[in-house]
């Protein structure tokens, strides 16, 4: 399915998957980030039932919707989407070519996919560990104590057996340990045994927390050393409170530093906007794409010397825009020899405001005269020296102009391969079954290292499929070239 195919064709086919798209945009990263929370934080609640089963339907739907679109439609190119892309956005309605329009859209759904795209990356991880960590003792004799009102107390240890720990004396140990329990008879006291993983190792006569039920020793009872774990079995959380104290905060703050990195420094969020006579317009014609390289400017601190002026010169590929004889480099959020191969040609207008600056670079609009709105960035010094030279000219918006918004990767679904979604489906096995078998063991690690290289495979084959696709239809071009 690698070959090219008509435009017209692309157009019929890929429609539907925008919005399919948009839909696993947004329950992926929902489903999983409700799926870690709830075990991580939740008991064995009706709330965290209700998250499970409903993350888990959405998650399937969304496996479904792909599964569907790659068996389709699938494997089809970057380029091939692009172009797609282009053409979509191309068909929105305009009044004649070269008109500036008076209202620009915003990018919400380019920044809910990238954004999305960064919560999966970090929440996947942490779910990974947190299911692989879980274990069962928040079930079985937890549940039922918890469930018929047990009380938590200190308890000396009569005996135990089949201690594993480590050779120091304040290693952590696993071990059989048996306690007295008061009768039900109220004459001398029921031996009840449990097992337990401490953070210490223990010997005759030291205490534990044990909860149990008054008067019922029948039912058993849980112990530990640390109050917090024995707390957390009866409330049915999945993961030891240590291991929460690591996951929680780690996962927490490694999104959070990753999305407000991403929200400071990324080239195309930006809200809808009105187009007025104090905006910079210029007349372009993409012209393909390049790497652009832009030392620090004179006189500045980071230009003070050879060593700084090597750390802060930029290197970026980019669209190469030409008007009234320069070359204005264009960043955005795009795999570049695509666009570049969609998108050369196309003339436009290249827009901005000059007080919206981030960092380094102005935010602008290229509006295609075909009815399409490309946000992006220019750096500010290209900025400066073709507006000292008069090149640019106030905006004279048309308020009877339209344009939409060119989203580049809406086709998204139908990039991937069958191997692709084999590798999440199996993926998704695992994580299922994690969520729905309580036992806990070895097993649980090595279920979630099969589901994280199972998605590790299916993309990489997917990836030396693409390759190879490539090394054949470039033999295949050189071949039909005539020889010299």
């Amino acid at each position: 399915m690698s070959g090219r195919w008509t435009l017209d064709k692309g157009v019929n086919d890929l429609r539907p998957f925008p919005r399919c798209g948009r839909f696993v945009t947004v329950a992926v990263p929902l489903s999983l980030t409700a799926l870690t929370a709830a075990w991580l934080f939740l008991g064995a609640t009706p709330a965290r039932t209700v998250v499970l089963w409903c993350s888990l339907v959405l998650l399937a739907a969304s496996l479904t919707i792909w599964s569907v679109a790659v068996l389709r439609d699938g494997d089809r190119s970057r380029s091939d989407t692009y172009q797609w892309a282009v053409r979509t956005a191309s068909v929105s309605p305009g009044r004649g070519e070269g008109a500036v329009p008076r209202r620009l859209s915003g990018t919400r759904w380019l920044t809910v996919r990238y954004g999305g795209t960064v919560v999966t990356a970090f929440t996947l991880v942490a779910l990974w560990v947190t299911l692989a960590a879980a274990d069962a003792r928040g079930t079985g004799t937890s549940a039922v104590l918890a469930q018929e009102g047990a009380v938590i107390e200190r308890r000396p240890i009569v005996k135990i057996e089949n201690q594993e720990a480590g050779s120091g004396p304040r290693s952590s140990a696993t071990a059989d340990y048996t306690v007295l329990l008061p009768s039900s008879a109220g004459e001398g006291g029921v031996p009840v045994t449990f097992q337990a993983d401490t953070n210490r190792r223990q010997g005759i006569g030291s205490e534990l927390f044990v909860a149990s039920v008054r008067e019922r020793p029948e039912l058993g009872a849980i112990g530990d050393d640390r109050l917090a774990e024995v707390e957390r079995q009866l409330a049915g959380r999945a993961v030891e409170f240590d291991s929460m104290l690591v996951i929680g905060p780690f996962w927490g703050l490694a999104t959070l530093a990753a999305l407000i990195g991403w929200w400071l420094t990324e080239s195309i969020r930006r809200p809808a906007r009105t187009v007025t006579p104090d905006w910079h317009s210029l007349r372009v014609v993409v012209a393909g794409t390049k790497e652009h390289t832009e030392p620090p400017p004179p006189g500045s601190p980071e230009a003070a010397d050879e060593k700084k002026r090597r750390e802060n010169t930029r290197r970026f590929r980019c669209l190469v825009l030409e008007g009234c004889g320069q070359e204005v480099p264009l960043r955005s959020e795009m795999g570049l020899e695509a666009a570049g191969e969609a998108l050369s040609g196309a003339h436009g207008w290249l827009l901005w405001h000059p007080l919206k600056k981030r960092g380094r670079d102005m935010l602008a609009e290229l509006v295609g005269d075909d009815g399409w709105q490309l946000p992006g960035a220019v750096p500010v010094q290209v900025v400066e020296r073709i507006t000292a030279e008069g090149l640019t000219e106030p905006a004279h918006p048309d308020p009877e102009r339209r344009v939409r918004m060119l989203d580049l990767g809406a086709g998204w679904l139908v990039t991937a391969s069958v191997p692709g979604v084999v590798g999440c489906a199996v993926a998704f096995g695992c994580l299922s079954t994690l969520l729905l078998v309580p036992e806990d063991g070895a097993w649980r690690w090595w279920t979630a290292l099969a589901g994280v290289l199972a998605t590790a495979v299916g993309f990489t084959v997917q990836a030396m499929g693409r390759i190879g696709d490539c090394d054949r239809n470039n033999d295949a071009a050189a071949s039909s070239q005539p020889a010299a």
